[in-house]
């Protein structure tokens, strides 16, 4: 037997009992007692009032009784002596009164022991005194007997169980045990009727321990398959579900024990070490989020929307009713939330902050499982993906940002990742990313350059380039097409700060198909992109707030130009949020008619739920529905959807000629008219230190060249009485001017 310190669960002692399997162990509060059982009959006590652990006694159970299986310790009302009692496995529940001084060992003799009850016909596999019911005992009889102890008579008999039983547990609050065997469920029965008041349903493997928390009303539960499940007592649903992969190291992911420790608020579960698991508190108030959205993530899995602001804050909503399930705050501490991806078992959470820092996190409890470290300069995470290769047998994080390198990890078992890979070949930040089977990766930077990489080699194959003025080249979005033709080659969809989108067939010797326009206003750039599972759909969101879908034709493998572009047929394209869009994903969904739906995050700080014609389902957290039920939907038939806000001017409207000069210099030279479009720096470009920045206008003057350049938000500048906005431009060389901007 091993003992160990409550608090930090370092090793305190080792006992050496005997060379036979210890069967159980128990505490003896009144006598100081530590006493275990174990298969050669034999009960031990040990003295640890003086903290010297020493043998005091042993007893040992005559051969025409059954092994001693487990253990429970009682106070008799009449001697006011603390006293064992053990079920064995004939089907017997015994007391003993002897063994605390019994030195040397010796046999029971009769008189040392009295049969509380020997009603099971089976083996014994849990006795506990519970001081509101009496002796409890539980067999692989499929039955649990409740025993008035002072009288050793049998009061109840629990006969809700088809099959063995392996354990219970008694809720103080609640008035009710919670029982789990070989049938798999959890029966919730009320010990002083023996009536069953419900179940809990939803292990596939036989229930081995079961633990209440009494200050939480929750049930945690371990099946013989190491899935452990969390349980509320009050709705008998499942809360969490902890299975092998969410354990942080796989060593622990077999255990053969488990408790619950109220007085830490934590579970101890056991293997050949200890693993312990602290309750975090997870709010299941269905207040949104406060911060702009990250993106949000469609679990198939659990059928989860995992959404993520910037200050941290991950949470979980249903998405059959839109309400949220949890959440848990600042999980990359005071820095910013910039990316997060699921792996691909749709089980963990990696998340990427601008302090380079890289977790993967058990998103159910909000409990961290590793963290990936590297050594390189700690920037901006701008994309992360999970990268799993059936063949290789071989799990990859890969991660990049704004220093120019791609980096690697192996997702192994340990708290923290330090070995990596690094690929570099980049010159300016890295923005997004996109990967295909069986090894092709994407990278496109804020310079226009699209590098293409066989991710298990580091090979750059090779690269791509935006065409586009100086400022409208950078790759905003990447995402990889698998076409219909399973042999042919894969299609890469690209979209730049021009808001156009490149369509690539990446060949041996990769082309450039086609261009389409897709960002909906001219001062807008895609900043998200996704397709359904079929890629028979894309969906794109921009900077104004739009979102535009695509039906693809099968033909798209084998077209270029202006066939390649008749290939995508717009369907749909609506304002889906006032700002701009943070996230768009597919998330198919079975009861739904036409079965796909487009999660929709945005940095307005809410996620909506739409169908791909633009039918508003519901905004989380804000409003409930019933998903298959289209009646309960804001607006199923998008009748009230805020259509696409178009440019109405001219691109002139942006030009000098619509700016009024006010005033000349100090040398009398007049005040020059202002360059073309072409050379204006459009809005929502990309700024070091800031994802994006909204500029109204920045112009520069034909033969004055500026020394100062001040940017202003033009929400906040002054107004004429005419509703103009007022632009200040400085500079020393020609004096201020002020001119008026036309409306935006």
């Amino acid at each position: 037997m091993r003992l160990w310190s409550p608090a930090d669960l370092s090793l305190h002692r080792t006992i050496v009992n005997g060379p036979a399997w210890v069967t159980d162990c128990v505490y003896m509060p009144t006598a100081r007692r530590l006493v275990c059982a174990s298969a050669d009959r034999a009960i031990s006590y040990y003295d640890i009032s003086r903290g010297v652990y020493d043998l005091a006694g042993r007893v040992k159970v005559t051969g025409t009784m059954g092994v001693p299986l487990c253990l429970s310790s009682a106070v008799d009302e009449k001697s006011e002596q603390e006293n064992i009692i053990y079920g064995d496995d004939s089907g017997a529940a015994i007391m003993l009164q002897c063994g605390r001084g019994e030195l040397p060992a010796r046999v029971l003799k009769p008189g040392d022991f009295q049969y509380v009850h020997d009603d099971h016909t089976d083996w014994v596999t849990q006795v506990s005194n519970i001081h509101e019911l009496g002796l409890v005992t539980c067999s692989l009889d499929s039955t649990i007997k409740i025993t008035d102890l002072s009288r050793c008579k049998v009061l109840h008999t629990v006969t809700a169980h088809r099959r063995g039983v392996h354990c219970f547990a008694h809720s103080k609050a609640f008035s009710l045990c919670a029982s789990g065997g070989l049938e798999r469920d959890i029966l919730l029965w009320q010990g002083s009727t023996n009536r069953q008041v419900g179940e809990m349903t939803g292990h596939a493997a036989s229930i081995s321990h079961v633990a209440i928390d009494n200050r939480r009303c929750q049930v945690v539960s371990m099946a013989a398959d190491n899935v452990i499940k969390v349980w509320d007592l009050r709705n008998h649903r499942c809360i969490q579900t902890i299975a092998d992969v969410d354990w942080p190291s796989q060593e622990d992911a077999h255990p053969s024990a488990m408790m619950y420790d109220p007085a830490r608020s934590r579970m101890v579960t056991a293997f050949h070490r200890l693993a312990v698991w602290p309750h975090m508190c997870v709010s299941d108030d269905n207040a949104g989020h406060e911060e702009p959205l990250v993106a949000a993530l469609y679990n198939s899995l659990f059928q989860v929307v995992i959404s993520g602001d910037e200050s941290g804050t991950i949470c979980m909503w249903n998405i059959q009713t839109g309400e949220r399930q949890g959440h848990f705050k600042h999980c990359h501490g005071n820095g910013r939330l910039t990316a997060m991806t699921l792996d691909a078992q749709e089980r963990r959470l990696l998340t990427g902050s601008n302090s380079g820092e890289l977790k993967m996190w058990n998103f159910n409890s909000g409990s961290q499982l590793r963290e990936f470290a590297h050594r390189e300069e700690h920037v901006e995470y701008s994309a992360l993906r999970f990268v799993y290769d059936a063949d290789r047998q071989s799990s990859l994080v890969v991660a990049t940002g704004w220093n120019h390198k791609i980096l690697v990890w192996q997702d192994e078992e340990a708290d923290t990742v330090s070995e990596y890979r690094m690929f570099s070949g980049h010159r300016e930040d890295v923005q997004c990313m996109a990967f295909v089977g069986p090894h092709m990766l994407a990278t496109g930077d804020y310079g226009g350059r699209i590098c293409i990489w066989n991710i298990f080699t580091g090979e750059r194959r090779f690269s791509l380039t935006h065409e586009a003025a100086e400022f409208q080249r950078g790759v905003e979005q990447l995402l990889f097409l698998r076409p219909y033709d399973p042999h042919a080659s894969p299609i890469l969809l690209s979209c730049g700060g021009d808001g156009g989108m490149r369509v690539w067939r990446m060949s041996s010797t990769p082309a450039l198909m086609c261009t389409i326009r897709a960002a909906v206003n001219r001062l807008d750039c895609v900043n998200s992109m996704c397709c359904d599972a079929q890629h028979e759909h894309v969906v794109v969101g921009d900077t104004g707030g739009h979102v535009r879908v695509w039906k693809l034709d099968p033909n798209l493998c084998s077209s270029t130009g202006p066939a390649a572009e008749a290939c995508f047929t717009q369907l749909a394209c609506w304002r889906a949020h006032p700002v701009g869009i943070s996230s768009v994903q597919c998330a198919e969904v079975q009861g739904v008619l036409g079965g796909n739906l487009l999660l929709v995050a945005s940095q307005d700080c809410t996620v909506s739920l739409w169908n791909l014609r633009g039918g508003l389902v519901g905004v989380l957290g804000k409003h409930t529905w019933t998903l298959p039920d289209a009646t309960t939907w804001q607006d199923a038939k998008g009748v009230r959807t805020p259509a696409a806000i178009k440019e109405t001017g001219e691109a002139a409207d942006w030009h000098a000629d619509a700016l009024e000069e006010s005033s000349t210099s100090d040398d009398g030279n007049d005040f020059q008219e202002w360059a073309s479009p072409a050379d204006q720096v459009l809005a929502m470009r990309r700024i070091r230190g800031d994802k994006h920045a909204t500029i109204a206008a920045m112009h520069r003057a034909v033969d004055a060249g500026y020394s100062a350049l001040t940017l202003y938000d033009a929400s906040a500048l002054p107004e004429n009485p005419d509703g103009r906005k007022i632009a200040i431009h400085s500079s020393p060389t020609i004096g201020s001017k002020v001119a008026q901007m036309p409306p935006i």
